[in-house]
């Protein structure tokens, strides 16, 4: 069910600019972008993603930070069941790219992570 980390979010000053030093130095590539300024999601040539996430004025204590780890899972349904049986909060899922969807929660220490669920990979995505 679940199967691994899909990808990390990190916040940046300046999302495009991060995103072209990715490509340029590490061999990623962007596979989605969305918004002014941007989010921007690299991705490596077989699989993890990173999604840059444009830092916010004001930004000063840990919830709001946008910092998050997802978590990629194979059966979206069951893995919100296993948290809620575990007696994890779970926001309403959401439709994101790539035909998936997305679900968030905390853990213990009030840490960020979501369930991810993509039906087509995006590396494989032109």
């Amino acid at each position: 069910m679940i199967k691994g980390i899909e990808h990390f979010g990190l916040m940046a000053k300046d999302p495009e600019k991060l995103a072209h030093w990715y490509e340029k130095v590490l061999g990623f590539r962007i596979v989605f972008q969305i918004g002014s300024p941007p989010q921007v999601f690299i991705a490596g040539k077989e699989e993890g993603m990173i999604e840059i996430i444009p830092w916010e004025e004001g930004v000063s204590s840990e919830k709001d930070n946008k910092t998050h780890i997802a978590i990629e899972v194979d059966d979206f349904e069951a893995a919100i069941e296993q948290l809620r049986n575990a007696g994890v909060t779970v926001e309403e899922p959401r439709n994101i790219f790539a035909k998936g969807k997305a679900a968030f929660f905390r853990d213990i220490e009030d840490n960020v992570l979501h369930l991810v669920y993509r039906p087509e990979a995006v590396w494989s995505l032109d």
